[in-house]
């Protein structure tokens, strides 16, 4: 039954790793929505929301901007261009505080674009004015010390580390990737940057090799209990053959006859047998000394004469 077990979590296994991308495509990602009917800000953001499909207008903040190196493309390193958006009715989430709220710019990280050229990356301004955007959200990155990079560059879109380099805003937990930028004011994939994919962060199909690795190990844990269970099945027969099945088993008891029943006398190579010593020692008689009948009877007729 256990092998059974191990054989259909394998099997499953499999499975997933063949439809990984079956449920993000049917959770209703595709869907267009409004920005602000899912995201909230300084709130975690639900996993479900990761490539969320969504629409929302805004403005840059220039000055608040970021470059994230060692990001690839197009089978080519590069950097990331991130800029902070204002979102158009942005919000804090329910029940949710910040000190100096009022004084402080709800704004997004956003993409603007990709180029293998540090000097472009480092001098890419965004425009002044109204934008509009269809983009993907993408779920925000961990922090990771970035001390051997030059100013104004970081490792990874973290919020923990936009927070410490632009005190005066308040943001989300998760970044955008555009698909659609619209406007005067548009900057996406312009002055030298290329458009990065709405399709970075998210899997596109095939054959998911984590769950491929799990159903190997299912399968290694069926053949482990079938050895286990084999070799139980082994001892068990064994010692069923050598009479070792229980602890309790009787011992065979050896007796030995010392006498016949009604002989007065023990048998003098009896005794030997069992005290170790030689037979005449009990009665019997000596190697090569054997007394013959006539030379009992002569001794006897000799003791007759002489008596006479």
């Amino acid at each position: 039954m256990l092998v059974t077990c191990f054989v259909g979590l394998s099997a499953w296994q499999v499975d997933r790793a063949q439809h990984k991308n079956d449920v993000a495509a049917s959770s209703g990602v595709d869907e267009l929505k409004d920005f602000n009917d899912v995201m909230d800000a300084q709130a975690p953001m639900p996993g479900i929301l990761a490539d969320q499909r969504v629409s929302l207008s805004g403005h840059w903040i220039p000055e608040a901007q970021i470059v994230i190196p060692g990001r690839i493309q197009n089978d080519e390193s590069g950097y990331w261009v991130v800029t902070m958006f204002a979102p158009d009715g942005g919000h804090l989430g329910e029940g949710v505080e910040a000190a100096n709220a009022d004084e402080k710019t709800i704004a997004i990280p956003v993409v603007r674009g990709f180029t293998t050229d540090e000097d472009t990356a480092m001098t890419s301004e965004a425009r002044d004015g109204q934008v509009e955007l269809t983009a993907r959200i993408g779920p925000i990155e961990g922090p990771v010390e970035g001390n051997d990079l030059p100013e104004g560059q970081v490792h990874t879109v973290s919020t923990s580390q936009i927070i410490n380099m632009f005190p005066d805003l308040l943001t989300y937990s998760g970044f955008l990737i555009p698909e659609k930028a619209t406007g005067a004011a548009a900057s996406v994939g312009t002055d030298g940057l290329a458009q990065v994919p709405t399709t970075t962060t998210r899997d596109e199909g095939g054959f998911d090799l984590q769950s491929a690795v799990y159903a190997l190990e299912w399968i290694i844990f069926a053949a482990m209990a079938l050895y286990m269970w084999f070799q139980l099945l082994r001892d068990d027969y064994l010692r069923r053959r050598l009479g070792e099945d229980s602890q309790d088993s009787a011992k065979t008891v050896e007796y030995v006859v010392v006498k016949p029943a009604g002989d007065a006398t023990i048998d003098p190579e009896v005794m030997s047998g069992l005290t170790g010593l030689p037979a005449h020692r009990h009665g019997g008689a000596k190697p090569g000394k054997k007394r013959s009948k006539t030379a009992d009877t002569r001794n006897t007729d000799t003791s007759t004469t002489g008596g006479n």
